[in-house]
């Protein structure tokens, strides 16, 4: 281990180009979107974040040149939301001209339903992936019903689960989480997530407005964005994707 200056850390982190994660609100929070060597955690509305994780899902999956992680990488998806959906996937992949049957192939799946499959999918699962180069871990805490001690222990063994993957193989990680019943700035989880992530961004959802506030961030500023909502949903008639079924970009 060697000692290394603040500007060489600073010029590398910028030679690095940025992994978009398909919002466009979120990336012009981010200056560009992910960096591959921090942890994200977005919290605050559940239909906003796991839609985050869905478009990621297929982003990381273009080319260097556009804002990826290479043609046919592997992407595990840990779901404790039950709202991962292919054909959603396979309509926003048609979009960016990828494959959707490529790109449901290279993602990965396992869904939690109670707490206790959510830590042991994360404490002894996880590590088990040697080649999976993003790990998406949608509600984190959502099936998680009381904090007792042992509740915030099995978040400390989930916490180490993915720590044990993040130093075998180093993948990007992107975690959500619900808000906390009785806060309206803070995540369910508590310090045991905030600690862990480099990143945190909470979405909120207003009725006129979708609101991105990046809470901390290794070396960006504390920011605000809001994407405003149209009085009235347009109707896209032109558009042939929209009554197609699945199994039509299967083929």
């Amino acid at each position: 281990m060697e000692f290394n200056s603040g500007f060489n850390v600073y010029r590398k982190n910028n030679q690095k180009p940025p992994i978009i994660s398909g919002d466009s609100t979120l990336d012009e929070l981010l200056r560009g979107g992910y960096c591959k060597d921090l942890i994200y955690l977005l919290y605050g509305d559940e239909k906003k974040t796991t839609n985050v994780l869905l478009t990621t899902s297929v982003t990381v999956q273009k080319a260097f040149s556009n804002g990826g992680l290479g043609d046919g990488i592997r992407v595990a998806f840990i779901d404790g939301n039950n709202r991962f959906n292919p054909y959603n996937i396979s309509k926003f992949a048609v979009s960016k001209r990828l494959s959707p049957r490529k790109v449901l192939e290279n993602i990965i799946i396992a869904r939690a339903f109670t707490w206790d499959q959510m830590v042991e999918l994360l404490e002894n699962r996880l590590k088990n992936l040697e080649d999976v180069k993003v790990v998406l871990i949608s509600g984190i805490t959502k099936l998680l019903q009381n904090y007792e001690k042992q509740t915030f222990e099995d978040i400390l063994r989930a916490v180490n689960g993915i720590k044990t993957i993040l130093s075998k193989t180093n993948p990007l990680i992107i975690i959500t989480a619900p808000l906390h019943e009785n806060s309206l700035f803070k995540p369910k989880g508590g310090k045991i997530l905030t600690h862990f992530g480099n990143v945190l961004v909470m979405i909120r959802d207003d009725e006129r407005y979708t609101e991105y506030s990046l809470i901390q961030h290794p070396f960006l500023p504390e920011s605000r964005l809001r994407k405003w909502k149209p009085r009235k949903l347009k109707k896209n008639l032109g558009n042939p994707s929209k009554n197609m079924s699945l199994d039509c970009w299967m083929k």
